[in-house]
């Protein structure tokens, strides 16, 4: 099985369509209909404001950092404690009902954007425990993205399903020799709300509710009455990272923005130049383990789908991964628009320490004065027992060759090349800025009083990528 399960692999759309939604206080499921959850979030039954916002944060907290059930079930009976809130069923299964509707059709309504640069789309049926013969019949369908089929059978097609769709472009089509099926005509059945004695027509095989695209619009009708019922607006949490993917459960993006939330005034500064480069030039992280690295290995494989659709490319694309697993921490190129950094099992974002890291950078430099060279930052915090530490450090030196790649790529010069740090970072003019990079991040004074020409140099490249539309060796 795949080390990253469904529902764990968050990623910017789903999040943005989630979070656009209205609270909407309803008394049962079928007060919102179809379409109208594309900007409604409702909990049948929950009425009050402040019980529908802590389910709406728990939720929100699910897709955004890929929380697994067991952690959403707690979360429910916390609320539900807190609240007294009565509601029909069994805790287990309103909290799966809750989690499983909301997670998957985020994630399918932030996979309906991705697929829109994708001429053809594949169905695939999912591992549901009881599979639904339809849904069966419809698994690898490849038909037109335009044809009207998908607007009535994208998934998720009814409670508990599990199914999803590919995008497919045309080389994909023809190197694996995939054609254009016709769209089945299955029929249509009646069902009948007993409560309003409104009679809808639905698609054989379609839940009654789940016949429309997730978020690929809301009718007017439908719009108007959230309007009308509008709870308080949602305020989701500020992320300086907006999205990553990882194979760890103790690297999330909840833990890792924390991390940033938690900074010390003395890197505020720091931080705040993060996220205005991250507002600019969006960059995607892949926090995987060393299993699922390398080019030939089958774990690698096992998340290839979902790491493609994360990244936004063809499902066979395999770019991201690397030959020689056990030499890499972390490594990006200039076409790319992501980072990869490699972690272990037990690699864990809650305990890192920023303080920490500034000691032993402070330190390390210090050392350089009087002569010593380290090989390199990261190493040195892994030396010290600060693995945590050390996958963070690796992240922010990939991060900053996207820096440099979007500063032009500026060589070093001889006036600075003599200011070198680190072994590693003497190696070229790339890993120069890349390891410098995180001295300025976090002791810019001690960098500047170390060599102001270095300082001012590395500063150059950060405003130049700031307002950058080129990527590339363009300074030199």
């Amino acid at each position: 099985m795949p080390s990253a399960q469904y529902g764990s692999l968050p990623f910017e759309e789903a999040i943005k369509y989630f979070r656009q939604k209205l609270n909407v206080p309803t008394e049962r499921w079928a007060d919102v209909w179809a379409k109208a959850h594309d900007r409604a979030f409702m909990v049948a039954g929950a009425m009050k404001d402040d019980l529908l916002n802590d389910f709406r944060m728990a939720v929100d907290d699910a897709i955004a950092n890929g929380r697994s059930i067991s952690w959403f079930k707690r979360e429910f009976k916390s609320i539900v404690a807190r609240h007294g809130w009565s509601h029909t069923g069994n805790a287990n299964w309103r909290s799966r009902v809750i989690y499983e509707t909301n997670v998957r059709q985020s994630y399918n309504a932030g996979r309906y954007a991705q697929l829109q640069r994708f001429p053809f789309w594949e169905y695939r049926h999912g591992d549901s425990i009881v599979p639904r013969p339809l849904h069966l019949s419809w698994d690898r369908l490849v038909l037109p993205k335009d044809d009207p089929w998908w607007a009535k059978h994208f998934p998720t097609n009814g409670y508990g399903c599990k199914c999803k769709v590919y995008g497919r472009s045309e080389n994909e089509m023809q190197r694996r020799g995939l054609t254009p099926g016709n769209a089945p005509n299955d029929g249509t059945y009646e069902w009948t709300d007993t409560v309003t004695g409104e009679v809808f027509e639905m698609p054989r095989g379609i839940d009654p509710g789940f016949d429309y695209a997730p978020g690929s619009g809301v009718e007017t009708r439908s719009l108007a009455q959230v309007a009308e019922r509008k709870a308080k607006i949602y305020e989701p949490p500020e992320r300086v990272v907006p999205d990553l993917f990882s194979t760890a459960r103790g690297v999330t993006n909840d833990t890792f923005n924390a991390i940033w939330q938690r900074a010390p005034d003395e890197l505020k500064p720091s931080v705040d130049t993060l996220s205005r480069f991250m507002a600019v030039h969006p960059t995607k992280t892949l926090f995987i383990k060393q299993t699922e690295i390398g080019t030939n290995n089958k774990a690698s494989r096992n998340i290839q789908e979902d790491v493609a659709a994360y990244l936004g490319l063809d499902a066979r694309d395999r770019q991201w991964t690397y030959g020689r697993a056990t030499r890499a921490a972390g490594y990006t190129a200039v076409p790319w628009d992501f980072t990869v950094v490699k972690v272990k099992a037990d690699t864990r974002f809650s305990n890192v320490d920023l303080t920490r890291i500034q000691t032993e950078l402070k330190t390390l430099l210090d050392e350089r004065r009087d002569g010593k060279l380290e090989w390199s930052m990261s190493r040195r915090l892994r030396q010290k027992g600060y693995n945590d530490e050390g996958v963070l450090i690796t992240w922010l030196h990939e991060l900053g060759h996207q820096i440099h790649f979007w500063g032009g790529q500026a060589n070093w010069n001889p006036r600075i090349r003599g200011t070198v740090i680190t072994r590693y970072g003497g190696t070229n003019a790339e890993e120069f800025f890349a390891e410098h990079f995180v001295m300025w991040f976090f002791a810019r004074d001690e960098l500047r009083r170390w060599s102001v020409d270095l300082a001012d140099w590395i500063e150059e490249q950060i405003d130049s990528a700031m307002t950058s539309t080129q990527k590339g060796n363009w300074k030199r």
